[in-house]
């Protein structure tokens, strides 16, 4: 998405973590890698790094105080969102539904794990302003490190719980998929992908 919002020219080679493509760029099968000229850049801080040196850094505030709160937005997405929302809750109930576990039983396990990451998005709702940015009155890195974690979020069986949780990310989120780059790049994603098993 950044690197269409810059309007560098790049192609995109889709990759599954852990898949034999992913190893090939990145010794612990993450995604994504960069590959520039003869260079391999993997880990989205390097990545980050390598596009603000190499094409723009526009993405990155140059003023101190949005620069610490996009750091801040950045490492909580890392350390707690995906950790408890995503890992933990999303994943979760995934591996349950493969298991066939549903109904009663589903919402029995899901529940310690549910409440946990209602109190996550609780507790980001309260960092996030009135704003269509997450950080100050522009775009930056953290709206695109948050987009496809929050498409995962509100595309969940209890998407509405997490609305309720975040009112204001909800909105931020509504207004963010809208973008040029959000659409260009949703179909096959995770979200798309379980929105329309939900369709189904």
């Amino acid at each position: 998405m950044a690197l269409t919002h810059l309007n560098v020219p790049y192609q995109l080679e889709k990759a599954s973590p852990h898949s034999e493509l992913a190893f090939k760029h990145n010794p612990f099968g993450r995604i994504p890698s960069l590959l520039h000229n003869d260079k391999v850049i993997f880990e989205t801080m390097a990545i980050r790094d390598y596009i603000d040196a190499q094409f723009s850094d526009k993405l990155t505030p140059k003023d101190l105080e949005t620069k610490m709160k996009m750091t801040q937005m950045i490492s909580i997405l890392s350390d707690y969102v995906f950790h408890h929302v995503i890992l933990n809750f999303a994943k979760y109930r995934e591996a349950c539904e493969r298991q066939g576990k549903s109904g009663e039983e589903l919402s029995s396990l899901l529940k310690p794990a549910l409440i946990k990451a209602i109190n996550i998005i609780k507790t980001v709702e309260q960092m996030v302003p009135q704003s269509d940015f997450l950080c100050g009155n522009s775009l930056t890195w953290a709206d695109y490190f948050f987009y496809p974690v929050a498409a995962d979020i509100y595309v969940q069986p209890e998407k509405e719980e997490f609305i309720k949780a975040s009112p204001k990310l909800f909105r931020w989120y509504k207004s963010f998929e809208m973008r040029k780059e959000a659409i260009q790049t949703y179909p096959g994603t995770v979200a798309d992908k379980k929105a329309n098993k939900s369709n189904i």
